[in-house]
Formats: structure tokens, C-alpha cells, sequence
């Protein structure tokens, strides 16, 4: 099983700033970079859209947080898993998020309408995983871009967010052994983001667990947000769409 992390306009700085036992215990077990790189314009749909489609923004048209039908359909990870016979899941409390792939192509999907309730999302997460049998599970919590936008980026609201999205990927993940990636989909300064500053625009990125290639180790080479899904393809054993641009870290 794979599991998909994205904390919501989660620096990279914010991450080694709070205190984050569970990420760093990934970290140590996995392979990661601070350096990863997000598209324009950094905005929460066009991006997550990008992790899940891997492509970049001028391919899947989506340049705002509004859904509209793409020209040229590009399938996500979760139709890809799907078609192949893979289980999916996702479990997330930003509502637009729902156009991330065919509807079909999820067997459990949870939404809360509240960004402030991450635990929410963990608990639901935490008990359908180990209820349902998933091959693929996208667990997304706002909360962090929430109090971003209200209190700031790099705030000490803003560092205690992310310190709670740390024990939300613990509840999710205790007692399991799960390959998990987590990630950013964009960062973020002073109350707001969408531009192409470096604050914006770099994101984290962890791979962890029984598929990762080692324990520890620095990821050398670029890493693109939409690298996300073939990443997960691989990890998965699933064969690749011809539409997709981006590559597997591994």
C-alpha cells in the first residue's frame, strides 16, 4: 500500500522548524529533499491537480482554484491505479479536490467542509485503512494553509499547524508499514501565495517505507510536483500513460 500525504502550503523551512517526530522518523527511513519544486501559479487546485495528473499547468489547462473540464483529458494516479485494478482512497477537507479524477475511479472517498479539522480527516483515514483493503490511499490536510493565510507563514500558529499535521500522519500510519509519501503542494509568505517567489514555489517531498531506495539520504537530482504520480505508478507496478510528462523519483 501507498499513502499520499499532502500538507497544505507546507514550507520546507516550517517543516525543520516545528517539531515533527513522525516526519522526521520518515525522513530518517526514507530518501527526501527540502527543494522539491511546485508550478504556477501556486495555487492549491492547479497544483494538486499537477501532483495527481503529472503534468504542468500550460498541459492540464487548470490555472485557478475553479474546476473546468480539461480540453485534453489527462487520466490521474487514481484512474491509472484503477483501470489496473488497484484500490483507491481519499480522504480530504478542501471540497474542490473531488475533481482530482473520475469519481469511478475511488472506492472510499470522506469529505469533511472544514479545513480546521485535520483530526478529522486523520480519524477517518486511520479507520477505513484498516477496514478496507487500499492499494492507494490520498490523505489531504488544509488545516497548515488555512492558518497561513489568517496568521501567516512562519508564524508560531503556522508551526504549531504543521505540528499537528505531524500527529495526524501518525494516527494514520501507527502500527502500519506502509510505502508513504509526503509532501507539499505549495509553499507560501506573509498571508498568501500564487507567485513564483522561491517561498512560493519550493515544496517538501519525502519518500519512506518499504519502497523507498534508502534510508536517509538527501534526493539529489530536480524534483517537479509532477513527479508525484508517476512516482506512485512505479511504486504501484503500474504501467505509465503516455500523457504524463513527469518521472519517477525512483
Amino acid at each position: 500500500m501507498v499513502v499520499l500525504f499532502s500538507i497544505d502550503g507546507m514550507r520546507p523551512d516550517g517543516l525543520r522548524l516545528a517539531k515533527t517526530p513522525n516526519l522526521d522518523r520518515l525522513r530518517e527511513n526514507g530518501i527526501w529533499t527540502d527543494k522539491a519544486r511546485t508550478v504556477m501559479p501556486s495555487c492549491t487546485l492547479p497544483c494538486h491537480t499537477s501532483m495527481m495528473r503529472g503534468v504542468d499547468v500550460p498541459r492540464h489547462g487548470i490555472n485557478t482554484n475553479q474546476f473546468h473540464p480539461l480540453v485534453r483529458p489527462v487520466p490521474s494516479i487514481f484512474d491509472v491505479a484503477s483501470q489496473q485494478g488497484k484500490r483507491c482512497g481519499m480522504f480530504y477537507n478542501w471540497g474542490h479536490l473531488r475533481d482530482l479524477c473520475d469519481p469511478e475511479s475511488v472506492e472510499i472517498s470522506f469529505y469533511e467542509h472544514s479545513q480546521w479539522l485535520d483530526n478529522r480527516i486523520a480519524e477517518e483515514a486511520a479507520k477505513s485503512i484498516r477496514r478496507d483493503r487500499f492499494d492507494f490511499v490520498f490523505v489531504y490536510l488544509g488545516y497548515t494553509d488555512e492558518i497561513g493565510h489568517v496568521q501567516g507563514w512562519m508564524s508560531d500558529a503556522y508551526l504549531k499547524g504543521i505540528e499537528n499535521a505531524d500527529r495526524c500522519v501518525g494516527q494514520v500510519l501507527e502500527d502500519l508499514d506502509p510505502t508513504v509519501i509526503v509532501m507539499s503542494d505549495h509553499g507560501g509568505h506573509d498571508r498568501s501565495h500564487g507567485t513564483d517567489m522561491p517561498e512560493d514555489m519550493t515544496i517538501p517531498f519525502i519518500l519512506s517505507g518499504p519502497g523507498s531506495p534508502a534510508r536517509n539520504e538527501e534526493i539529489q537530482k530536480e524534483v517537479r510536483i509532477f513527479d508525484t504520480a508517476p512516482t506512485i505508478a512505479s511504486l504501484l507496478g503500474l504501467a505509465l500513460p503516455r500523457e504524463w510528462d513527469g518521472k519517477s523519483v525512483i
